[in-house]
């Protein structure tokens, strides 16, 4: 699991916020089937789920930003001057941009690589040969901001920086563009020359954030990238992984199909629901650990996120306005739900678990911190995805609460925003998340449950009202009754 933790906040963040176990151990999740004893010491599924409050505010969209800063423009941009020479103007800039956008939806490879020079062209060669393995529906490079004016006193040598979004809608994965981005390097000798870009790089972030930028994805990081597209999943990895990637694929496409299919028999009149899902595998953890996050900082302990993407809200009404357009899932395939002997089972649980959360992600409108009143509840996110996972293996999920909950002392009370804190293990929090949402469909049955996690994302201040029309309690009652239930079943 993975929540934010506000800048300043309690606890070290990790990426997207993630708070760093502080303390206890790690719990091994129960052996396989075969008794082998492989997999002990496997890394638990972690989601990335829920931004900094803070990114939540900046990043959406990167539009918002762009807006929200005033003048048009992000920090650190400058304004023109009248006595110089305007040589980069903003409409030279506009059609450097939309060249790349055409070239790009018509394949042209020699007309997107014109502007590039040096290592970028090269760069961008191996980027534009894997967005083109891609499905989009929609992909456009659109300006955020401009670093230097593009003027010159003497109408020559000039250089300025643009951060670009690259604005772009997966077919089926994403239910609203989103974006990621760039920072381009942009050159011009003279009023004549053509434009030049000379370094192409991730955004310093918004608001100095590196993992606000969604930068960088898996066309940015593999020289050569495998794409097996399914009926509802697109599973990315490096060429050089392909071979571990296709065998791992059809478990992710079944834990896909799974989801969809209980998604839709509770929940199908839920709107914004996405049909598909992109899954990026990859072995090498320093690589894991960046992609969508370029500082590379990494918690250590997780085997997964479900990294949730900004919604790019350029031209919608306010009706259709949502925080967020989708989601990306990685996971780390040199975790032991992967390499032990039971990996079709251990697969399947961390992708069902992955995927529940971003089935989920378009519902939430961006309030989660660590106020308990006013956000999304911890227990209820991590919960509801277990329970989607375990649903289809609950056998699994018996062993692991016994795992999770060996040598904890149980008080009584829900895991609270921050997990690190509550128990001596991140396990135990998931543990008694997973069994609060169980009993809420044990007791109200799946379509209560399910209708509850979609109102408590829409209106997580109202979590007693929702209580009492899922199972007839408020808060208070709730807690008393599930934790008798708790302590029914880790016995």
């Amino acid at each position: 699991m993975s929540y934010s933790t506000p800048p300043g906040g309690p606890g070290n963040a990790g990426p997207y916020g993630a708070p760093v176990q502080q303390q206890g151990w790690y719990p091994p999740p129960p052996p396989p089937p075969d008794n082998s004893g492989e997999g002990k010491g496997l890394k638990r599924v972690v989601i990335g789920l829920l931004v900094l409050a803070v990114v939540a505010v900046f990043a959406v969209g990167g539009l918002a930003l762009y807006k929200a800063v005033g003048g048009g423009s992000l920090p650190g941009a400058q304004d023109g001057g009248d006595e110089k020479q305007q040589i980069l103007s903003s409409d030279v800039i506009d059609t450097l941009l939309n060249g790349r956008t055409n070239a790009l939806k018509s394949g042209n490879e020699d007309e997107f690589l014109k502007p590039f020079v040096g290592t970028a062209r090269d760069k961008q060669r191996k980027i534009f040969e894997n967005l083109r393995r891609v499905p989009f529906a929609e992909s456009k490079y659109m300006v955020l901001q401009q670093t230097g004016d593009g003027s010159d006193e003497y109408g020559s040598d000039v250089k300025l920086a643009l951060d670009v979004a690259f604005v772009h809608q997966i077919k089926g994965v994403d239910v609203r563009p989103v974006s990621e981005w760039y920072r381009w390097t942009v050159e011009k000798q003279s009023d004549s020359a053509a434009p030049r870009i000379s370094e192409v790089g991730g955004s310093p972030g918004a608001s100095a954030m590196a993992n606000a930028v969604y930068y960088p994805a898996p066309w940015d990081l593999y020289d050569d990238m495998y794409v097996k597209r399914q009926a509802h999943t697109i599973t990315i990895s490096a060429k050089k992984n392909a071979a571990d990637a296709a065998r791992f694929a059809p478990v992710v496409e079944q834990s896909a199909e799974k989801d969809i299919e209980l998604w839709g028999s509770k929940a199908s009149s839920v709107p914004n629901t996405p049909d598909g899902f992109l899954v990026v595998l990859e072995p090498n953890r320093k690589t894991y650990s960046k992609l969508y996050n370029n500082d590379g900082s990494d918690v250590g302990w997780d085997a997964g996120q479900s990294v949730p993407m900004p919604a790019f809200n350029a031209g919608s009404s306010d009706k259709d306005r949502l925080e967020y357009g989708g989601a990306r899932i990685k996971m780390d395939t040199s975790a032991g739900q992967f390499t032990s002997s039971a990996w079709r089972r251990g697969v399947g649980e961390i992708s069902r678990h992955e995927i529940a959360h971003a089935l989920v992600q378009p519902q939430d409108p961006g309030a989660y911190g660590q106020d308990e009143k006013t956000s999304i509840r911890a227990w209820v996110v991590e919960g509801f995805a277990d329970y989607v996972s375990y649903r289809f293996d609950p056998t699994l999920g018996d062993q692991q609460v016994r795992a999770d909950m060996a040598g904890e002392e149980f008080d009584g009370t829900l895991p609270g925003q921050d997990f690190s804190s509550a128990y001596n293990s991140v396990g135990a929090n998931y543990a008694l998340s997973y069994l609060a949402n169980r009993f809420i469909a044990e007791k109200g049955g799946e379509e209560a449950l399910f209708e509850f996690v979609v109102d408590h994302y829409r209106h997580p201040t109202n979590l007693d009202q929702q209580l009492q029309k899922a199972v007839g309690m408020n808060e208070s009652e709730f807690q008393t009754a599930w934790a008798q239930y708790v302590r029914s079943n880790i016995r």
